[in-house]
C-alpha cells in the first residue's frame, strides 16, 4: 500500500568506504518515502548510491542538487522494482536535500538529506 514519509522516524546510514575507495549506499524508494532518508558521506571521496524502487507500479527518482558541493544527481529508477546507480564526489561539507520529483511525491514526504562531513 501507499504510506506517507511525513512523520516517519529518522532512518540514517553512514556510508562505508570499500577497498576501491568508493562510499557505497543503498537507498530504497517506497510510496512515499526513502529508506534511509538521512545519508552521511565524507567530502572528497566518491559516492555510489544504488537506488531501488521498492514498489511495482509507481515510478520514482532520486534528485539531489548541491551545486556548491558538486552534487547533481537526477536518477530515474523506473517501475517494476527497478534499480539504478548514481555517482558523485561531494566537495563541500553541509546538508543537501534530496527528493523524488515525480508527481508531487516530495510533498507527500518523499525526501531526505545527504549530510556531507569532512
Amino acid at each position: 500500500g501507499c504510506t506517507s514519509g511525513i512523520g516517519r522516524p529518522v532512518s540514517e546510514v553512514t556510508a562505508r568506504t570499500d577497498a576501491d575507495g568508493v562510499q557505497r549506499v543503498r537507498v530504497e524508494a517506497h510510496s512515499f518515502y526513502f529508506e534511509p532518508y538521512r545519508i552521511i558521506v565524507h567530502a572528497g571521496k566518491p559516492v555510489e548510491l544504488t537506488v531501488k524502487n521498492g514498489g511495482v507500479l509507481i515510478p520514482h527518482n532520486f534528485s539531489c542538487i548541491g551545486e556548491q558541493a558538486g552534487i547533481d544527481v537526477q536518477q530515474d529508477v523506473g517501475m517494476l522494482r527497478g534499480q539504478k546507480a548514481a555517482r558523485f564526489t561531494p566537495g563541500t561539507p553541509g546538508e543537501y536535500p534530496f527528493f523524488c520529483s515525480k508527481d508531487g511525491h516530495s510533498k507527500k514526504g518523499m525526501k531526505g538529506i545527504v549530510v556531507v562531513v569532512p
